[in-house]
């Protein structure tokens, strides 16, 4: 039949039809192959990203013979003639591509037309002009239902970057003109990561098992700088640090990929994760980079070279978050499992875990004070202290609330699976500042005032817990941080009494 085919085609045209070359084939193979045969991780063995890689051939042997497409397994698995079938799961490509691979099979495999140098250079210069006019912002339209928040960054001016179809916005937040906002077009069906750095914002996403990529954009005026790379499937996990000059992309190839933020150049790439990687935060000194995966890995690297510094385990619960404190001693996840879990990012261990929000734990945000954020399936947005012995809601959503984004004076944006952007200011909630560390482990040293200094600020939190758990008996993870003061408070005492014993404590 598809030879009938295309016979009939080749009588019913008055000319001989123009030539197929492997540039032509090029969006047919993104569609259709690249997810899986791409240069990361070629599934068989087949790197489909070039006409070389695909005539090195694959675990199965030489894919194309030129000028005969029906002695090429490649043709053969498309054409589903030979099994597997290509693509797996699907039904045949379209006949009309399908023709296309056979016409240049059997022109010998051209790698691209030839065009008179004066054509080439007048497509180049209206191939330029078109890119930049798409590029150009333009007044953000209203949405009659905006979509899902699922990444928001706050600018320094107060203003949040959010996804919009198919473009960035930039403004109040809502998606409405009337917050002189704008929309930067970003050329892909979904943007799915909006980072902030500097005078810099970092947007990632793409297609669904078909494409992605990451653009850089310069926030005042908001305009486009540069892409990093092209992946083959949706960016899910990205990250900008203006001040190493470093940025980082990943998502389903399990594979971390750094640029220089400068010029766009591939500094290094990370293949040490073992599923899909959900979130990439720099430290804020810019030395170490964080990717969680949803195996319920957090791998530590080296954000210059990409060696390996720590692999953190979360028991197998994917990790939807990340978020470094402000010095970069210590990093939080968020993970499905419900849990908030703080690291040491020197040694590499937990030092604290408690269950969050029931359902999961979507996102965690560092706040001033040692203290954490962090949002769930429960709908709720809740501070913790470094310890997560104290809580606060501060906000309770009608909808599921998907990502934090917050600021250096307190400030701080959600934003929701419904596409609404809700600010809140985490300065007006009034929780103690806890230590970083183990109350028991900063004690050691420390004199009389300051010990019975700590004692007090704990049973002080600890009374509001108590408070806190009895109101809401629901609530398991309140009993549990109470019992877990109680203990801290015990040993502190203890080391108090222990003191005076001896004759008091060091001065």
């Amino acid at each position: 039949m598809l030879e009938a085919i295309f016979l009939c085609a080749l009588a019913a045209g008055q000319t001989k039809p123009p030539a197929v070359s492997f540039e032509d084939l090029k969006p047919v193979f993104k569609k259709h192959c690249l997810n899986c045969h791409n240069g990361e991780r070629p599934r068989g063995g087949l790197d489909m990203t070039s006409k070389a890689s695909i005539l090195s051939g694959s675990d199965s042997g030489v894919s194309l013979t030129a000028g005969k497409p029906r002695e090429s397994l490649l043709f053969r698995m498309v054409a589903h003639i030979d099994a597997p079938h290509m693509p797996p799961n699907s039904a045949r490509i379209p006949e009309s591509e399908l023709i296309m691979i056979e016409r240049w099979i059997s022109a010998g495999l051209p790698e691209r037309k030839d065009l008179p140098k004066a054509a080439t250079v007048a497509m180049s210069a209206a191939g330029q002009e078109k890119s930049m006019e798409k590029l150009e912002s333009k007044p953000m339209a209203p949405a009659r239902r905006l979509p899902a928040a699922v990444s928001v960054a706050l600018l320094p001016d107060g203003s949040v970057a959010r996804p919009l179809a198919g473009a960035l916005g930039i403004g109040d937040g809502t998606g409405s003109p009337q917050g002189g906002g704008v929309a930067v077009p970003f050329g892909e069906p979904e943007v799915r990561v909006v980072r902030a750095s500097g005078p810099w914002l970092l947007m990632a996403g793409g297609e669904s098992g078909k494409s992605g990529k990451a653009s850089l954009l310069r926030v005042s005026p908001p305009s486009h700088v540069r892409d990093f790379g092209e992946d083959f499937d949706t960016i899910m996990a990205a990250d900008i640090h203006a001040k190493t000059d470093r940025v980082a992309t990943a998502g389903t190839s399990r594979a971390v990929k750094v640029y220089k933020l400068s010029n766009g150049t591939l500094s290094h790439t990370i293949k040490d994760h073992i599923d899909w990687i959900m979130d990439a935060r720099f430290s804020p000194e810019g030395l170490l980079l964080a990717t969680g995966d949803r195996s319920g890995t957090t791998l530590l690297t080296e954000s210059e070279t990409g060696a390996k510094v720590h692999a953190l385990r979360s028991g197998g619960a994917a990790v939807h978050s990340i978020a470094w404190r402000a010095d970069s001693n210590a990093l939080a996840t968020a993970a499905a499992d419900g849990k908030i879990r703080v690291w040491d990012a020197h040694h590499g261990g937990e030092i604290a875990s408690w269950m969050a929000h029931d359902g999961g734990a979507m996102a965690v945000a560092a706040l001033a004070g040692n203290r954490w954020l962090s949002i769930g399936r429960d709908r709720r947005a809740v501070v913790w202290s470094a310890l997560g012995e104290v809580s606060a809601v501060i906000e309770t959503f009608t909808n599921s609330p998907l990502s934090i984004a917050s600021g250096e004076d307190g400030a701080i944006v959600f934003g929701l699976a419904s596409g609404e952007i809700i600010k809140a200011d985490t300065g007006a909630v009034s929780l103690p500042a806890i230590p970083a560390a183990e109350p028991m482990a900063k004690t050691a040293g420390m004199n009389s005032d300051a010990r019975a200094g700590i004692l007090k600020t704990l049973e002080e939190t600890a009374e509001r817990m108590k408070n806190d758990a009895a109101a809401h008996p629901e609530r398991k993870e309140l009993a549990e941080s109470y019992l877990s003061l109680c203990r801290s408070i015990v040993l502190l005492k203890a080391e108090i009494l222990k003191d005076q014993a001896a004759g008091g404590s060091p001065k």
